[in-house]
């Protein structure tokens, strides 16, 4: 029986701790790192600030309810999310919403709530993208910049759901073997 099944609670502690600590890092180094600037052009971001730190830790910290509280935990790590890259920080945050979605598509929320925080994310990061590529003076270094930037974003955010529908689905499969046996694979003939 794997440990997350074992023991739940210290589980999500390790996850919410372990994403936690990736993010401040990651916003440590926004904060005394050099501000990314890839090409003449690139708007630059807001410096980071004490309320950044306090996003990462609230959006992080709803981690460690994610089972308990699927869909609270999904709104406030979305949330933290949208409002640190709609205050203009580098770009960054990305595990608390991601490790949020999985974890609602793989506890079957409703598929609304799952699709209302995705959009919500691609809204606030395709935003960020746009802030970022305005001011660009040749068009296909901005068709780059949101191919790399937005692409990316779309893939984590929208991958992370996917990935938590197929982790459900798989669940529910071995489930319905266990009490059905193989009877229904064995009498159910496959159409190609």
């Amino acid at each position: 029986m794997p440990l997350a099944d074992r023991h739940p609670r210290a589980f999500d502690a390790l996850v919410a701790t372990v994403v936690l600590l990736v993010e401040l890092f990651a916003t440590y180094g926004a904060l005394t790192g050099p501000p990314l600037d890839p090409v003449d052009g690139w708007a630059a971001t807001r410096q980071i600030d004490p309320l950044s730190f306090a996003l990462v830790i609230v959006g992080c910290g709803a981690l460690y309810w994610r089972r308990r509280l699927p869909t609270t935990t999904l709104a406030v790590a979305t949330l933290a999310y949208a409002a640190f890259l709609l205050r203009d920080h580098e770009l960054g945050m990305f595990l608390a919403p991601m490790v949020a979605l999985y974890t609602a598509s793989a506890l079957a929320l409703p598929g609304m709530i799952p699709a209302l925080a995705t959009a919500v994310g691609l809204g606030a990061s395709l935003w960020w993208v746009h802030t970022r590529t305005a001011g660009l003076p040749d068009p296909g270094v901005a068709m780059l910049a949101w191919i790399a930037f937005g692409a990316v974003t779309a893939l984590f955010l929208v991958g992370s759901y996917v990935a938590g529908e197929l982790v459900r689905c798989h669940r529910e499969l071995n489930e319905h073997e266990e009490r059905h046996g193989n009877r229904a694979r064995e009498t159910t003939p496959l159409h190609t």
